[in-house]
């Protein structure tokens, strides 16, 4: 039992560390926005930086790991395409329609979606310490995103939610949670962390391709050395690092666990906020931070 206690832990400080890593993702985009990237050619930028280390590491440590079977492939499409893909354009689409903190409340019902799929594919249990655990996380992360001041503020506020805005942002929640899904089947099947990343991001990485050809901001890759080399790094900490780091650590514990331990992110994004560029957190945004890590506890404590 005191070896499995070790595995968990450490299976969840990975996870953890991995929501941190995402949290710095606002901080990249506001920084190359600046600069004039796209948001299109950004995500390229970071889904090439995600799976082309990876694919180099495999090359150098465990060709097998490239080896996928006929009758897999349709998963690692589903997880670039369904999941990612599909996760980031509803993600995008969402901020241009309502509020950030709006986009990002919404984003974190995954863990609610995860729980739910989890129990009927995976047969894992629904205890009484998750659902408040991910009630918790849920009410904390619309706070720690602001929404909550913005839901009191009422009608006068002008930021109240459209119909467009929360679907984009329940669409964003659900391709969020499908990464979770589509890499626990993708794990039980008996490949690794790196073979799960580097193909279903690679499809991902296409799909972008496409999308920033489609829209001309593939240009953009090659006009501002500067811009490109800090996309990349945007890349490789908050996509190759961090995915390997979450997906590695889901292997150590219920994916409903997992998806419930991410909600460090939007704290570690408020917080970051709030150092570099000097954004105000008021007392619900607090109080939401509160209630997160609070979860991240009781949810680390046994069931």
């Amino acid at each position: 039992m005191k070896n499995t206690n070790k595995d968990f832990a450490l299976s969840a400080a990975m996870v953890i560390a991995s929501a941190v890593l995402w949290g710095l993702y606002g901080t990249f985009v506001t920084i190359l926005s600046s600069m004039g990237l796209s948001g299109n050619a950004l995500v390229f930028l970071r889904m090439f930086a995600t799976s082309v280390p990876v694919g180099l590491l495999i090359g150098m440590t465990d060709r097998s790991a490239f080896r996928v079977r006929l009758a897999d492939i349709p998963l690692f499409i589903a997880n670039g395409l369904l999941s990612l893909l599909f996760f980031t354009a509803c993600y995008t689409a969402a901020i241009k329609v309502t509020k950030i903190a709006t986009a990002a409340a919404l984003l974190y019902t995954a863990p609610a979606i995860v729980m739910v799929l989890s129990v009927i594919l995976f047969h894992e249990r629904m205890t009484a310490r998750k659902v408040l655990c991910c009630v918790l996380a849920v009410i904390g992360c619309a706070f720690a995103s602001g929404i909550g001041g913005e839901l009191f503020a009422g009608p006068s506020s002008g930021n109240l939610i459209t119909l467009s805005g929360l679907l984009l942002g329940l669409g964003a929640g659900l391709g969020y949670a499908l990464y979770s899904i589509f890499s626990r089947i993708i794990l039980n099947r008996g490949y690794s962390v790196y073979t799960n990343v580097f193909y279903s991001f690679g499809v991902a990485m296409l799909g972008f391709f496409l999308l920033s050809c489609l829209d001309g901001s593939i240009g953009q890759v090659f006009e501002n050395p500067a811009r490109t080399v800090l996309a990349l790094l945007c890349g490789l900490l908050t996509g190759s690092l961090a995915y390997v780091l979450y997906t590695a650590g889901m292997k150590g514990m219920e994916t409903s666990r997992a998806a419930q331990l991410t909600t460090i992110e939007p704290v570690t994004a408020a917080i970051l906020g709030s150092l570099l560029f000097h954004q105000p957190l008021y007392f619900l945004e607090i109080l939401g931070i509160v209630m997160v890590i609070g979860s991240v506890v009781m949810m680390n404590s046994g069931d």
